[in-house]
């Protein structure tokens, strides 16, 4: 997504030397049980939010990866930061391989190219998942994605009040995520995965001094609405290890970001980026297959870090995943 679609968009990224789209490094000596560490995911997992500008990221994914339904594994500008995010910060502290796979803009229907991309050998055993997933697939009654009624709210008052911007697809997101799990849980029974959250974006207090154009009202309405998309997510996982018996769980970041997002009055308490401005990138395709990047880096041309993690951020989330493995797989202190 680019300029206003960019607002909140949630994804994850890609790399070399798998193929489609996997990045793979590693150390020695892995800890017990973990040989591989794969990022899956929309942007909330590829690094979206850690840099300003798109030129910034280590990688933005394969050129012709976002032009067919085989081999989409989110947007043309994948915007992956590929050792600065939790998966590849967690391999490296258990000496693992990391497999990286996020791409900003990926959709619940884009984690089957994923999986693939990734090559997990097996039953999957000795491989740990990572993901984010969801945020891109929800629609309001009007029928607008996730960054444009966040957009909608920064440039009308009352967003919250309209029975129009209210999510409607939240019973079939619940369907589609619990197949997705349920399928990886099948086809790799020896898989660990763990889904992360998303973060409660804005944390007003009594007003929301860190966005412009939000009030408190319209702050805890979108903080509710990541509650509830939250809520689906862990009901879904937690169907498909049951169906499975798989080790796929929930893993939430509510407290890791506790106080700290972009409502914040002072940037450095902000672990969620506010509305940013930066360089961009779309990538189009040519009538004779060319592929062509086109960059944006007007003075008003909106980031897609926008309402995304930042650094800080990045690290809560490392946080919240170290924490969800098995204390026998941690590296000790």
């Amino acid at each position: 997504m680019i300029g206003r679609t960019r607002l909140a968009a949630l994804a994850c990224c890609v790399a070399a030397p798998l193929g489609l789209a996997g990045a793979v490094s590693s150390t020695s000596a892995a800890a017990p049980g973990i040989e591989r560490i794969v990022t899956l995911g929309d942007s909330y997992s590829s690094g979206t939010g850690i840099h300003r500008n798109a030129s910034d990221y280590d990688d933005h994914g394969p050129a012709t990866q976002t032009f067919a339904r085989s081999t989409r594994i989110g947007n043309s500008d994948c915007s992956r930061e590929l050792d600065e995010t939790p998966g590849p910060r967690l391999a490296a502290e258990l000496g693992a391989a990391s497999v990286f796979v996020a791409c900003a803009g990926a959709t619940i229907a884009d984690i089957s190219n994923q999986v693939d991309a990734a090559r997990i050998p097996g039953d999957g055993s000795g491989t740990l998942v990572t993901m984010t997933i969801g945020g891109n697939d929800l629609r309001t009654v009007r029928g607008e994605n996730w960054p444009d009624t966040l957009v909608r709210c920064i440039t009308s008052a009352g967003c919250d009040a309209s029975a129009k911007n209210q999510v409607a697809n939240l019973a079939r997101m619940r369907a589609d995520l619990t197949e997705v799990y349920t399928t990886i849980g099948e086809r790799f029974p020896g898989i660990a995965m763990r889904v992360l959250g998303y973060p409660r974006l804005m944390q007003s207090d009594r007003w929301c001094e860190g966005v412009t154009g939000f009030g408190r009202g319209e702050a805890n309405w979108v903080d509710h609405q990541v509650d509830r998309l939250n809520a689906v997510i862990a009901v879904s996982i937690r169907s498909a290890s049951l169906r499975t018996g798989a080790d796929l769980a929930y893993v939430s970041v509510v407290e890791q970001f506790d106080n700290h997002g972009a409502c914040r009055f002072w940037q450095r308490d902000r672990y969620v980026n506010d509305a940013v401005f930066g360089e961009t990138l779309k990538r189009s395709r040519t009538a004779n297959g060319d592929v062509r990047d086109h960059w944006d880096d007007g003075p008003l041309t909106i980031s897609g870090a926008s309402f995304h993690p930042s650094s800080k951020g990045y690290d809560a989330y490392l946080e919240a995943l170290r924490a969800s493995i098995a204390p026998t797989l941690t590296p000790s202190r």
